[in-house]
């Protein structure tokens, strides 16, 4: 048998998987447009099998990209995309230049994220540094696979993307100073419970800061991922785990800094109140406070 002389690379992965997805194929034989979503978002994430769509868009806007050398944030022909079913692996090929290389992938996996969650499908998922054989042709396989889908499984938790900290040992921290940043930096968080990551809708917070965000499309865009957790609270009455998800996202959904629109003074992102906020009564949706104040 003739030697393939294959051989693992060292890649940053990054495994992510769709939340709720059986529910919401169960939902799809009774409810017709439960099917043209999955098709939608399955067929949205699918194109991103393209090495292509993995471009600069949203780094070259960077002052911390652009210092760098815009060229050195490029994974063009070093990534690999593989969609199965409610899963997607992405990884990147890295020499010394990690830093670089999770900037861009982030960057763009927080678009994917927002561009979701807008349609109302969220994400868990785990970034990892490891050995691995990735392909154009989908095959995948190797110990930073399974490191970054067992850091999904056991740690993520919450709709969120969370790194190892294998990854985190090699990533430019502490910043000491303004030269040391990188464009991820302002995407990562250290969470509460002590997981670094990011969320699907930091990338609002990210993009606010752009002149190519206009503030009726970020509001627009706002008010969907808004309606989507308070209908994920009101919809949880028999699944605590669920609604433990969609409080967690409504603390971060709260706690996303976005500016007023500098054009009218108006807020652009309204709060989720917490229920009977400064309401007499006992009512049990979030929804009831909600159309209280803004409606």
């Amino acid at each position: 048998m003739k030697s393939l002389n294959k051989k693992y690379e060292k890649r940053i992965v990054a495994f992510i998987d769709i939340l709720g997805f059986k529910e919401i194929v169960r939902n799809s034989e009774i409810n017709s447009s439960k099917i043209e979503l999955l098709y939608t978002a399955l067929n949205f994430l699918k194109n991103w099998e393209i090495p292509e769509k993995w471009d600069l868009k949203y780094i070259e806007i960077e002052e911390d990209a652009q210092k760098k050398n815009i060229n050195n944030f490029d994974i063009r022909g070093k990534t690999n995309t593989t969609t199965f079913s409610d899963s997607i692996v992405v990884s990147v090929k890295v020499d010394n230049n990690v830093n670089e290389m999770i900037s861009t992938l982030v960057s763009n996996l927080s678009y994917i994220g927002a561009n979701l969650f807008e349609k109302g499908i969220s994400f868990r998922g785990a970034i990892t540094i490891g050995n691995i054989i990735h392909e154009e042709n989908g095959i995948v396989f190797g110990q930073a696979l399974i490191d970054a889908y067992q850091l999904e499984t056991k740690s993520a938790k919450y709709p969120r993307i969370i790194l190892s900290n294998k990854l985190i040992k090699e990533l430019n921290y502490p910043i000491e100073n303004k030269k040391d940043r990188y464009p991820y930096h302002q995407y990562i968080n250290r969470f509460e419970d002590g997981c670094v990551g990011f969320h699907q809708m930091i990338y609002y917070q990210v993009s606010s800061n752009s002149s190519e965000m206009e503030p009726e499309t970020l509001k627009k865009n706002l008010n969907k991922i808004r309606k989507n957790i308070i209908d994920g609270l009101d919809d949880s009455f028999e699944n605590p785990e669920v609604f433990e998800k969609f409080n967690w996202l409504k603390t971060q959904y709260n706690n996303l800094i976005i500016l007023k629109d500098s054009t009218s003074d108006e807020e652009i992102k309204k709060p989720i109140k917490e229920l009977n906020e400064n309401i007499s009564g006992q009512n049990i949706h979030y929804s009831y406070t909600d159309k209280f104040y803004y409606e």
